[in-house]
């Protein structure tokens, strides 16, 4: 419900599911993808090359390794902040 309140979604080959999820096209087993398809393929790949470098370096983070040792109802405005510091270093890097 979420995900298509939010408009464009974008997943991956191996997503199977609702129609409102933006996917590659995968090769049919009888002939291989045309040129169009090709084209499409890649652009969909550069839109979700970003996000998921962004994921994997926040995964790398230790800081999210570890339990939150703070208060809950602080953890929201800690992230949004971990976030921001983030594409802060990103844009002057």
């Amino acid at each position: 419900m979420i995900l298509k309140l939010a408009g464009d979604v974008i997943g991956d080959k191996g997503f199977i599911g609702p129609d409102y999820i933006i996917t590659p096209v995968r090769k049919p087993q009888d002939r291989d993808l045309s040129m169009c398809e090709q084209d499409y393929n890649n652009q969909i790949s550069s839109l979700r090359a970003p996000v998921e470098r962004a994921v994997a370096n926040l995964k790398t983070w230790r800081i999210l390794f570890t339990d939150y040792r703070r208060l809950l109802k602080t953890f929201l405005s800690s992230f949004r902040a971990a976030i921001g510091l983030y594409f802060l270093t990103e844009a002057f890097a």
